[in-house]
């Protein structure tokens, strides 16, 4: 990993070899390890360094792009050159802005701080605690963990520069039963490889397996339900990605109203509380947005309302507003009891343990459909009574929160792909939620 002085220097280089009136360059490292398991044996593992420098340079109102994955000197001045020449036979932008000049960022280190060895050696454990644990209960399982130690890095001609390390790791496992008609899943995600729960994963995976076997249908429709950490995650994933004020403002999305937008709005439980700060050392992300715009504490639901929408540098000079950059990591605040507890107090719902496949219906409503996957439970008189089979489900973000009974304790997640490591979630139990068709997939 290049460190904050030579990332620096860099940068600075490019910026000198530049022709253009403006340029801005990114830097990205990764360090990656993997390690992944089926039918309860070890099936691939590897160690993966990649490296991505991207020049944009501009010339009046006109600017291109250029990538490489190499700093040799060669390649530097190359994409330098390259980048030039797509910008002089690019169109204008007619919504360019200048380069921002010097910033302030917050300064988090999120780096792993562990060696590539004690690393490996966490992995190939826990993975190892793991498979022995579905094989002596009888279960299959299958696994994936990864653990990436990084380096983000931005520079411009204007004199901005930002140096940020960030460290990821993330595992799920997936629990079948020999005949196939049960599977249970968990996953866990932290800073390092050390701080992986497998143990609790393991469980959680091999007792939902256990319980979703021979599965039995229950009739579609908007049902009470209990959506695990790991749902609400990607719901509020989606959420915070259509929360942008210019869309709202042309009247494109959920968050829009006839003759203006839904800032300020009381749209769900006074409750839910949502925000995003880059000073959180427990979610990974990065201080500043693609532009180089900072990164500040940020209340994007606050007591229910609608507290702030995402700007672009250009849409906040056209309408008088301070620009902001979306959410990549967020936390949303959660109750005093245990997700056990929750389910104990609940008359009726549906438990569902993690959503997958979700595809936008509608932007107006931020309708979506997804599939749910690797455990559905029904709860009666605060306990689990039976394993149900999958649904599809159409619904959106909105109304779920909107519909929101109670929380759990928040928890960070470990998500499918790992797209939900940067949240901080509660479980949440709701009055409905839209189960539109049986699924006969396990």
């Amino acid at each position: 990993m290049l460190s904050r002085a030579d990332s620096q220097a860099l940068l600075e280089r490019c910026v000198a070899l530049s022709r253009a009136d403006e340029v801005r360059v990114s830097l990205s490292q990764d360090d990656t390890s993997h390690l992944r398991f089926a039918r309860n044996t070890p099936s691939t593992s590897g160690v993966a360094e990649t490296t991505t420098l991207s020049v944009r340079s501009t010339f009046g109102r006109k600017s291109g792009t250029a990538t490489v994955n190499q700093l040799d000197t060669y390649t530097v001045e190359g994409v330098v050159r390259r980048a030039e020449e797509i910008a002089q036979v690019s169109p204008e932008d007619p919504e360019h802005v200048p380069e921002l000049g010097e910033q302030e960022y917050a300064r988090v280190d999120t780096a792993p701080h562990e060696e590539l060895e004690a690393r490996l050696d966490h992995m190939a454990t826990g993975a190892g605690l793991c498979m022995d644990a579905a094989r002596a209960a009888g279960l299959v399982a299958a696994g994936f963990a990864q653990v990436s130690d990084g380096v983000r890095a931005l520079g411009n001609s204007a004199g901005l520069f930002g140096y940020q390390r960030v460290g990821r790791a993330a595992f799920s496992e997936t629990v079948r039963t020999p005949d196939g008609t049960g599977s249970g899943w968990a996953s866990t995600a932290a800073r390092n490889a050390g701080g992986l729960d497998y143990e609790t994963t393991s469980r959680t995976a091999i007792e939902k397996a256990r319980r979703s076997a021979q599965p039995r249908q229950l009739e579609p429709g908007d049902h009470p339900a209990i959506l695990e950490p790991a749902c609400v995650a990607n719901l509020l994933r989606l959420l915070l990605g259509d929360m942008d004020a210019r869309s709202a403002d042309e009247g494109r999305s959920a968050f829009a109203r006839e003759g203006g937008t839904r800032l300020g709005e009381q749209l769900f439980p006074e409750f839910l509380d949502v925000r995003s700060d880059p000073t959180d050392g427990e979610v990974a992300g990065v201080p500043w947005g693609a532009d180089g715009t900072a990164r500040r504490p940020t209340r994007w639901i606050d007591a229910g309302r609608v507290a702030s929408l995402a700007t672009s540098r250009f849409w906040a000079a056209e309408t008088g507003t301070e620009p902001l950059p979306s959410a990549r990591s967020a936390r949303m605040a959660g109750g005093e009891r245990t997700l056990a507890e929750l389910i104990a107090s609940t008359e009726r719902a549906i438990l569902c343990t993690n959503f997958w496949y979700m595809r936008g219906l509608d932007p107006q409503t931020l309708a979506y459909t997804g599939l749910t996957r690797d455990g559905v439970f029904l709860v009666e008189d605060g306990e689990i009574t039976r394993p149900l089979t999958n649904y599809r489900w159409n619904d959106s973000p909105i109304r779920v929160f909107a519909n929101a009974l109670e929380l759990s304790q928040p928890a960070r997640v470990g998500g499918r792909g790992g797209r939900s490591e940067s949240y901080v979630v509660p479980g949440m139990r709701v009055s409905g939620f839209g189960f539109a068709s049986i699924s006969e997939a396990v």
